[in-house]
C-alpha cells in the first residue's frame, strides 16, 4: 500500500498546495506533543491546505499555515473540552461538528458537541474511518 492515495496527486496538482517549509509540520507536531501516522505525516509534508472538497462536508485545516489551523483548533478544544493530547482537530466546527484524528489509532471520527465529544472523550464514539489513508481516500475522492 502507498503511504498516500495514488491519484491525490492530480486532485492537489495546483501549486497553491505545494509545502514550501516542511520544518513547520515537525515543529509543530512537536509542540503539539504528538506522534502522527506515516501518511498523516507525508501528506502535511507534501501539501498545504486549507482544503474544500464536496464529498466530505468540513473544510480540512492545514497543520500550520493561515490563522485557522489544526494547531490552533486542536489548543482549543484542549482547553474548553479538555481534549487528550494525542486528538488533533482537523476541521473547523461546521454544523456543531468537527472532524477529529484520534493519533494513538489514526481513526478519524465526526464529533459533535451535543455528546459526540463525551462519548469521545469515554472512548466509545465509533470512528468515521479506520485510518487518516481511508479519510484522505473519501475526502479528496481518489
Amino acid at each position: 500500500m502507498n503511504i498516500l492515495p495514488d491519484k491525490l496527486n492530480q486532485v492537489l496538482v495546483e501549486e497553491i498546495y505545494i509545502r514550501e517549509d516542511k520544518t513547520l509540520v515537525k515543529d509543530t507536531l512537536a509542540r503539539l506533543e504528538v506522534n502522527v501516522s506515516d501518511t498523516f505525516q507525508e501528506f502535511y509534508n507534501q501539501y498545504a491546505g486549507p482544503f474544500w472538497e464536496e464529498h466530505v462536508p468540513f473544510e480540512l485545516l492545514d497543520l500550520v499555515d493561515e490563522e485557522n489551523n489544526i494547531e490552533a483548533y486542536t489548543l482549543i478544544c484542549r482547553k474548553e473540552y479538555g481534549f487528550p493530547k494525542h486528538y488533533l482537530v482537523l476541521s473547523e466546527m461546521s454544523a456543531n461538528a468537527v472532524l477529529v484524528l484520534d493519533t494513538l489509532t489514526d481513526k478519524v471520527h465526526i464529533v459533535n458537541f451535543e455528546g459526540g465529544d463525551e462519548l469521545l472523550l469515554k472512548g466509545e464514539l465509533e470512528a468515521t474511518w479506520s485510518t487518516f489513508y481511508d479519510f484522505l481516500k473519501v475526502y479528496f475522492n481518489c
